[in-house]
């Protein structure tokens, strides 16, 4: 398919504000290449832009390009921008994670591997539960001790999920043991005449033999472990890159089709690949060898997660004949700040790519200002004066005109974040952090977990004791402290003290009618719904709402991620009510579950406090990195207590040295602190105006002096004895004051602005848009605060039929049309026991959604048409926003000369280009959209369908997509099984753009009041929450 005009005319402008460099890269042709891109020289731009050149030069369909990337956040980032690149027909080139491709081969080829398609991954804590389940099958023993034969799994766990990222098997640890255990051997045969030497080899053979044997068990383990998974039909996360790695090694057809399928092959970050990642890759690289590798070496900071920077320094060694792209160009920082980074990454050398293949990395700065600020550096007494003056500065820089949000603050862990917060919360500075507790740390999870853990043991005291004393249940707390000591002396659960205690007490009365009424309904109700019970009947969620401030909203994230994760988990257990929950959430918690809190609002005005490795790709004007002193900064990394050896791919030192052997620093001693001069190298490189590193003497309350990190002395050129003798900065004046410790501060987030603006584009979906229109108010609660709601039985008939609908036409659009059992078994596996009224009803429900099946079933096989397209996605662009989607079903028939009935319907838009991606000739096009409802009323059906906003998206998408509009749409309801079908109305289209055009505009302008009306109230599902709500009581649910 020739590629139109219009994308071709937008090639020049794809490449026009490319530097030499980067076009180079952007325009490489076939064969390998290799992309050096050194911070803030627009590595991403120039994965985008490949691969929109490689469609718009028509060497490559969207489909035959993979891009491979780490993270959602970046997968999602670099879709965002080829959208924009080539904003039609985008969802077919597949940009992923690792993880998230090797997934999608494995239940693309599921047969092939003997597994279900439907694959359960599990989690780390997961693991070690299945592990514990399995404890006897393992063949543990030094690690299943007698006493506490738990106690290693977690350990185990976590060696096996090493072992699996390094590509290692079972039969590998099994001969690294033999060789340890004869070396052993060896060594108490050899003949050593000193004592005291003769000790010494002695103690070393012993070392050996019991690290050969105790990786014996764990090969044993791993060997179980494997077995107990395919036995089971499950995946852990490692699976998902291990076995799409042995699929394509061991199965040539399988290879033969990826590779067919993935002619070219694009990795970012690939300093970060591990050595499986990177096996993983040569394997799809080996057909067309098409590959672009972009990275930086000298940002190479994951070893503990496995990286292996092996893989780029020896890109060329495996690809000799790689073209060779350098980006030196750096768009972010001054001279001084490159000038800094670049002194102190060359002591690194010669283990760089600069020095083994004789390239130039020094960057040059493309945006100086006139007179750009040295980096600077200040030296201070105590911890507590450095975290003060940083407080300070950055408060005089605001002050001075900046914003909180230009300012970050590096720290090599978050142990170092404490005093840094406290000080910022003193100035009153406003600041965010990432991932700094827990999710069930936080108090309002707390809260709700408390519900959940009572309706599940009413007579458990400590859920009940914490409930009680939240100021929000008026609880007196002279009535609960006499409570608590009536259970006491009297042997009796909490909950019948406060009852005998407080039954003059109208709040106390109250608060345990609540709980008992929770508790009743935890029996015949799903662990979601009464913990949405709980939410409701705390007034929590509805506090929340009303105080509309940053940290309200933070709270009402953090009970979203809470329901998230009780909807996840609750699926697993064989019967989903709360004390099986409960139970489940515990033992996960005892294997080191705590999933993380949900992040701050990143377009927050506030500081950024940061751990080094959190701060990664991104950038601020004004930088801190403090606490820069040895044993900090670098830091001295801790092994795990099961640690993969180096002799297998670990990055561990755990064989024990000859005690002959001389004393000197290991290659992974030396590649560790390269590792920490890499993490250096990048907080150095976040700044883009201003660079502060700064130490102090001493810990506050410590009296241990503490010497200036060597980085620094690197990074300015300066000997140590020149640091050490630097005069300290802003010495406290009290003694006293100096001896203050620090405790740990929740963030100080700055008040929302009404009508706080986003200035980025959009990425809208139908019920975005559908509810900003309804409701500004209504669209903050569900797209941005993400409100939890609960479970309503509509929504699950409809999904699950859904399922079962899409699973029938995959399979026909195959010419392998599904039997009623696997539609049925499709039902199933979407079907979730919760939101009816009662079980009576969901049997109703469920008898009602077969009979819809099998007449769906029939009809279809009966009327002999197959759809061209089910369920795909789409995305096209209005206004400079992105629309994204999924069409169910778009029929395509194919026209003879003189068969069209009617002219294709046509609309004129002046603000886009059309660039179509999707084959076309003369074609009769139906798009249609399936409902789970439907009345017998023909005339209302099709007023319905003629108004529908979602059809008319999907209309302006598929006009996107080929360049033409559909020629019908229609709603195909399944329950009553009419469809009401209706010629395309460009008036109506044209109307659709102006009101997605009119949503994008507010939502984009922050514009998020209210707006009552009486219909759209009754049946909004956060009446009950909203101060405008104009809903009258006893709304229909």
């Amino acid at each position: 398919m020739r590629a139109p005009r219009a994308f071709e005319e937008g090639v020049k402008h794809l490449l026009a504000d490319l530097n030499d460099e980067q076009y180079a890269a952007v325009t490489h042709g076939e064969g390998p290449l290799l992309v050096v891109a050194g911070a803030g020289t627009g590595k991403t731009q120039v994965i985008t832009r490949r691969v929109a050149w490689l469609i718009a030069q028509q060497r490559a369909a969207p489909e035959e390009i993979l891009a491979l990337t780490f993270t959602d956040r970046a997968a999602e980032e670099m879709q965002g921008r080829v959208d924009r690149l080539v904003p039609y027909g985008y969802a077919t080139t597949p940009i992923k994670t690792f993880h998230a491709w090797g997934d999608e081969l494995l239940r693309e080829n599921a047969h092939r591997l003997g597994i279900s398609g439907e694959l359960r991954v599990l989690g780390r804590a997961e693991v070690v539960l299945l592990l514990r389940e399995h404890l006897f099958e393992l063949g543990l023993s030094r690690f299943a001790p007698l006493g506490d034969p738990t106690r290693f799994l977690g350990d185990v766990a976590g060696y096996i999920s090493r072992a699996k990222e390094e590509g290692v098997g079972a039969d590998q640890i099994d001969t690294f043991a033999a060789d340890l255990c004869a070396r052993a051997e060896t060594l108490r045969s050899e003949t050593v005449d000193d004592e005291k030497v003769r000790r010494q080899v002695s103690a070393h053979a012993d070392a050996l033999q019991r690290l050969g044997e105790e990786h014996g068990e764990l090969a044993t383990a791993y060997r179980a472990y494997r077995t107990i998974l395919a036995r089971n039909g499950l995946l852990d996360f490692g699976d998902q890159v291990l076995l799409a790695y042995e699929l394509l090694r061991d199965d040539p057809l399988v290879a033969a089709r990826v590779r067919e399928r993935h002619r070219w092959l694009l990795v970012d970050e690939y300093q970060d690949t591990n050595r499986l990642q990177g096996a993983l890759v040569d394997l799809i690289a080996q057909g067309s060898r098409n590959l672009t590798a972009v990275g930086d070496d000298d940002q190479s900071i994951y070893r503990f997660r496995g990286a292996a920077i092996e893989n780029i320094l020896g890109f060329v060694d495996r690809y000799p004949d790689a073209s060779k792209v350098v980006l030196t160009r750096n768009y972010r920082s001054t001279t001084p700040i490159l000038s800094a980074a670049r002194r102190l990454i060359r002591f690194n050398d010669p283990e760089r790519l600069e020095t083994k293949l004789g390239i130039s990395k020094e960057l040059r700065a493309e945006v100086e200002g006139s007179a750009p600020h040295p980096v600077a550096f200040r030296r201070f007494r105590t911890t507590a004066d450095e975290a003060d003056w940083i407080a300070s500065e950055i408060r005089s820089s605001v002050a001075s005109g900046r914003l909180p949000r230009d300012h970050a603050v590096l720290v090599r862990a978050n142990v170092d974040t404490a005093e840094i917060s406290r000080s910022l919360n003193m100035a009153g500075i406003p600041w965010r952090a990432s991932g700094a507790a827990g999710l069930y740390d936080r108090p309002e999870v707390r809260l709700l977990l408390a519900g959940l853990r009572h309706a599940a043991d009413p007579d458990a005291s400590a859920p009940l004791f914490l409930i009680a004393a939240d100021p929000r249940f008026k609880v007196p707390a002279g009535t609960l402290a006499a409570a608590v000591g009536k259970s006491r002396r009297d042997h009796r659960p909490l909950r019948e003290a406060l009852q005998a205690v407080g039954a003059i007490n109208p709040d106390t009365v109250r608060l345990l009618s609540r709980l008992s009424d929770l508790v009743k309904e935890s029996v015949e109700r799903t662990s979601g719904e009464v913990l949405y019970r709980w939410l409701r009947e705390s007034g929590l969620l509805a506090e929340l709402t009303r105080e509309a401030t940053p940290e309200a909203d933070e709270q009402i994230r953090n009970i979203g991620r809470l329901f998230d994760v009780v909807r996840s988990r609750s699926r697993l257990l064989e019967l989903d009510r709360a004390p099986f929950l409960v139970r489940y959430l515990e033992e996960l918690g005892e294997a080191g579950d705590d999933p993380s809190a949900a992040d701050v609002d990143p377009d927050l005005d506030a500081v950024a406090l940061l751990t080094v490795h959190q701060a990664k790709g991104l950038e601020f004007p004004v930088v801190f990195v403090a606490n820069m002193v040895e044993t900090r900064f670098p830091a001295r990394g801790r092994p795990p207590r099961l640690a993969l050896a180096a002799e297998l791919g670990g990055s561990d030192e755990i064989v024990p040295r000859d005690p002959r052997a001389p004393e000197t620093p290991t290659a992974l001693d030396e590649e560790a602190l390269r590792e920490e001069r890499r993490l250096a190298y990048v907080a150095l490189t976040r700044a883009r105006e201003q660079l502060y590193l700064t130490a102090s003497e001493r810990a506050t309350g410590g009296v241990r002096p503490r010497k200036v990190s060597r980085f620094i002395s690197e990074a300015l050129d300066l000997a140590r004895t020149q640091l050490e003798e630097t005069a300290f900065t802003g010495e406290r004046s009290s003694a006293v004051a100096a001896l203050e410790v620090a405790e740990p501060a929740p963030a100080v987030l700055p008040a929302r602005a009404p009508g706080a603006a986003e200035q980025t584009p959009l990425t809208l979906s139908y019920t975005a848009i559908e509810a900003y229109l309804a409701c500004p108010l209504r669209y903050h609660y569900q797209q941005r605060l993400r409100i939890p709601l609960p479970p309503h039985h509509a929504a699950i008939y409809g999904s699950a039929l859904h399922a079962a609908v899409a699973e029938f036409h995959r399979g026909q659009m195959v010419g392998a049309v599904p039997e009623s059992e696997a539609l049925v078994e499709a039902l199933n596996r979407s079907w979730q026991s919760a939101g009816f009224i009662s079980r009576t009803h969901e049997e109703a429900r469920y008898a009602a959604a077969l009979k819809v099946l099998e007449r769906f079933s029939d009809e279809e096989r009966a009327s002999g048409t197959v759809p061209a397209y089910v369920e795909k996605d789409f995305s096209f662009e209005i206004g400079g926003h992105k629309i994204r989607g999924r069409w169910d079903r778009v029929d395509v028939t194919p026209l003879a000369s003189g068969e069209r009935t009617r002219e294709i319907p046509v609309i004129e838009m002046s603000d886009e280009t059309l660039r179509p991606t999707l084959p076309l000739s003369d074609e009769w096009v139906v798009i249609s959209d399936y409902k789970s409802g439907g009345r017998d009323d023909e005339e209302g059906n099709a007023t319905r369908a003629r108004d529908a906003l979602q059809l008319q998206i999907y209309a302006l998408a598929w006009r996107a997509a080929t360049g033409r509009l559909p020629d019908e749409v229609s709603l195909r309801f399944l329950d009553s099984g009419k469809t009401a079908t209706v010629p395309v109305d460009p008036k109506r289209i044209a109307k659709a753009r102006d009101r997605i055009v009119e949503a994008a505009e507010g939502i984009q302008s922050g514009s998020m009041e209210a707006k009552p009306d009486r219909m759209n109230c009754t049946y909004c599902a956060y009446r009950e929450l909203c101060p405008s709500s104009k809903a009258p009581a006893g709304r229909p649910s």
